[in-house]
């Protein structure tokens, strides 16, 4: 009886099962689908996510490249440029400060522990239409009068402007076409192995011929200039490159911010350099550097007023004196004078010789300045007789040492020493007996040696000290009195003689 009810009871309970079996598989069934549901809206939901970051970012990206570029190049500065440039600006800074220890008096200028601003300048470069179009300007702050806009004494002005041109790139149209600079305030070039770089290489200054037969710097107060830069070689079958050709017709030496030199003749300056190596991987010969240079001005006489009326306006003429003063910071010192050169043609050639393997250069050049005899075609002259002046200079640079190693180093290496020394003679003649100077001598020799060390802080940043040795044949008497050669009242008339200079400077190029 209890095993017939067992039997029931089993069989009533899987009718049951089967009768709820349907009905709980429909239930899972809804909430699979219920789940599938959710799933596939989840999945929905973030590719909609998704697709609206991938917009996002594509707009970040799109809004990133429209903003200007910002970088920084040593030696060249601060460049900011727009993403398609459009436009771009560029800044930099060149700056020496020189602690002075010069022969001679104090009351002649002759500074002795005396912090000099030899150079301050602060430079812009606005350029348009990827630099095809570019307007530069620099100011030239130095202290000591020579470039602040008043002289040492306060009794005379000058300028603070030292570049004020637009410069027109050519070359962007074809390689071989020139860039054109306009303006005032320009540049013209003589020789680049004259003295280096004076941020980054040894020698503190020009030789003192270029430097003081007005020529200098080049810098013309208006004119053209015409130059291909950096012009590789390679297709003409030499493995080189012209680092720099240029053409300047202009007023150099002459008519600072664009003044008027009320003369009929514009002086011509041409250049070239080439570098025939340069691209070949033997370290011997591919440091070589040719260059030449000339300067062709013409001295000019004013027979009268302007054509407005107004007071007769004396010619300015670059090349009209020759006045060799010494390389001094405080009270530079006339050495030898020649009067004015007769009217006609001058010229000045220079030709140039640079030869860099591993961390030494050498560098040689010869400048020869002549002028035409006042007598000459029926001129009448001031001053009588042929003047000339000639300069020869060998130049040496070796780094010592960087955290590389010995004979390792670079302007850019942080804790490189650089060594550097150079030899210097200049020749000079008026012509005919007592035409120089204080009329006590025609003619006279200047041999300049100078030695340099220099250790780089950071990138064109250095600190260094130079010594500077003169030998003179002759000297007008006041600078034998000022450079406490003599003391005797009055001089001693055709003496010569020696004094030493020396400097500790501080130099950076932003």
């Amino acid at each position: 009886m209890k095993k017939q009810w067992s039997v029931t009871a089993l069989g009533f309970l899987l009718a049951v099962f089967f009768i709820a079996a349907p009905a709980r598989g429909d239930d899972v069934d809804k909430r699979i689908q219920t789940l599938e549901d959710e799933l596939n809206r989840l999945k929905s939901e973030q590719a909609q996510v998704k697709a609206e970051q991938i917009e996002m970012r594509k707009d970040a990206t799109a809004a990133a490249a429209a903003l200007p570029n910002f970088s920084y190049t040593p030696g060249s500065g601060m460049l900011i440029e727009a993403a398609d440039k459009s436009w771009s600006l560029r800044s930099s800074l060149e700056a020496h400060f020189r602690l002075l220890f010069e022969s001679g008096h104090r009351k002649a200028g002759r500074e002795t522990a005396t912090v000099m601003g030899r150079r301050l300048r602060t430079e812009w470069y606005y350029c348009i239409n990827d630099c095809f179009y570019e307007w530069v300007i620099r100011l030239d702050l130095d202290g000591f009068g020579t470039g602040n806009a008043k002289n040492s004494t306060n009794t005379g002005g000058s300028s603070i402007l030292q570049r004020g041109i637009v410069d027109i790139k050519f070359s962007k149209l074809n390689p071989w076409l020139p860039n054109v600079q306009t303006g005032m305030d320009g540049p013209a070039q003589i020789s680049v192995n004259r003295a280096g770089s004076s941020s980054t290489g040894s020698q503190l200054e020009y030789d003192l011929l270029s430097r003081n037969n007005g020529f200098n710097t080049g810098r013309w107060g208006n004119g053209f200039n015409f130059y291909w830069q950096d012009k590789d070689l390679s297709s003409l079958g030499i493995p080189g490159r012209i680092p720099l050709a240029a053409i300047t017709w202009a007023s150099i030496g002459e008519g600072d911010d664009g003044l008027q030199s009320f003369r009929t003749h514009y002086s011509e300056a041409l250049y070239f350099s080439i570098e025939p190596f340069s691209k070949l991987d033997n370290k011997w010969i591919k440091g070589l550097n040719f260059e030449m240079g000339a300067w062709l001005c013409t001295v000019d006489t004013n027979n009268g007023g302007n054509i407005s009326g107004n007071a007769t306006q004396n010619p300015i003429n670059g090349c009209g004196d020759l006045n060799i003063r010494d390389n001094g910071d405080g009270g530079r010192q006339s050495l030898y004078a020649a009067p004015t050169a007769g009217k006609g043609l001058t010229h000045f050639l220079m030709p140039g010789f640079a030869w860099t393997v591993g961390p030494y250069r050498l560098r040689a050049v010869g400048g020869f300045q002549r002028y035409k005899d006042g007598k000459e075609d029926g001129f009448d002259s001031p001053a009588p007789g042929r003047k000339w002046a000639n300069v020869f200079l060998i130049g040496h640079d070796i780094y010592l040492w960087s955290p590389k190693g010995f004979l390792t180093g670079s302007s850019s290496q942080a804790g490189s020493i650089l060594f550097g020394t150079h030899f210097e003679r200049t020749d000079a003649a008026c012509g005919i007996p007592g035409c120089a100077s204080d009329g006590t001598f025609s003619r006279t020799r200047i041999i300049l040696r100078e030695w340099d060390l220099w250790y780089f802080l950071a990138n064109r940043m250095s600190v260094g000290g130079a010594l500077m040795w003169y030998d003179a044949s002759n000297l007008p008497v006041i600078a034998q009195k000022n450079l406490g050669i003599t003391n005797i009242p009055g001089g001693i008339p055709g003496k010569g003689g020696k004094w030493i200079d020396y400097s500790i400077t501080f130099r950076y190029q932003f």
